[in-house]
């Protein structure tokens, strides 16, 4: 959980106490004492930012997307802001069930939604009619041009540090939404041992990496096992996606998931055939409410 929204649960720090305490802390200490302490921190801070830089010097860090160098802090998502503009959808934009991005049109240089995040709590035309066993759905882009590349390329072997930079991004649209503090664990969907083996890893599990290390979210690693090798999704109809999906998944560790509200993380949905089979276990095995976050939506206008 994150500091926010620990700040809303517990209420407001009692600054009036905290400031009288460090005033009481410092009056012990003699002037030649905070002048030593108060340089020893300007130092502190000058050789921060001066190894950061020398980093940057000697290794600068580049864009996943355009391989640009980066115009965002140290610590966060290597994607720079031109490609975050460019390629992700924002969150007001996004069917408030499945992600998909709004229908919208141009009034002269400015973009209107025709339809708005509100209005789609029960769905958008493109996910009204499905019975989902999760309500909710936060995803960074639409699974179409260079962002579809990408994400293709976050599956290609041994891509750990790519899955792991999409996670903290996608952890930005996930704590902004409205629903994020209702949820306390994040559960990626498991990979088959023979996709694991071929891939050195499973995209899934670094992409909930990425979102833990930035909302401090529990990762449940090993409670769901994929059971069956079941063939991609890419080439399939919708009713043939049901089929490949259809009981892959099994509880391993049911008691790690009974009561708790989780949200899958995945790299891509598309029907929703996967993230539903899933949601459908782990409703079985007692969990309360199911969401879903994932780094790319497909959906049908495009």
């Amino acid at each position: 959980m994150t500091t926010t929204a620990r700040e809303e649960r517990e209420g407001p720090p009692d600054t009036a106490c905290d400031a009288q305490a460090i005033t009481q802390s410092t009056a012990n200490f003699s002037p030649r004492a905070k002048r030593w302490r108060n340089a020893g921190k300007r130092a502190y801070s000058l050789g921060q930012r001066s190894l950061q830089g020398m980093i940057e010097l000697v290794y600068p860090s580049l864009c996943l997307l355009c391989e640009q160098p980066l115009d965002v802090p140290f610590h966060d998502a290597m994607y720079c802001w031109s490609c975050r503009r460019r390629h992700l959808t924002a969150l007001s934009s996004a069917c408030y069930r499945c992600a998909a991005r709004l229908p919208y049109r141009w009034h002269g240089e400015q973009r209107l939604p025709m339809v708005r995040r509100e209005q789609t709590a029960e769905g958008c035309p493109d996910c009204r009619r499905e019975k989902w066993a999760f309500s909710r759905t936060v995803a960074l882009g639409s699974y179409f041009g260079r962002w579809r590349d990408h994400v293709y390329e976050l599956k290609r072997p041994n891509r750990h540090v790519e899955a792991f930079q999409a996670g903290k991004l996608l952890a930005y649209p996930l704590l902004q939404s409205e629903w994020q503090t209702d949820y306390d664990a994040l559960l990626p969907v498991p990979s088959h041992f023979r996709r694991r083996w071929s891939r050195g890893f499973n995209p899934a599990e670094e992409i909930a990496k990425g979102i833990s290390w930035m909302t401090e979210l529990p990762l449940l690693k090993n409670a769901v096992v994929c059971d069956r090798f079941a063939g991609k999704q890419g080439q399939l109809t919708r009713q043939q996606r049901l089929e490949n999906v259809h009981g892959i998944f099994r509880i391993a560790l049911p008691e790690r998931l009974r009561g708790r509200s989780i949200i899958l993380v995945d790299d891509v949905m598309t029907t929703g055939a996967t993230m539903n089979q899933l949601a459908r276990s782990c409703r079985r095995a007692g969990i309360a409410r199911v969401a879903v976050a994932v780094v790319a939506r497909a959906c049908s206008q495009y």
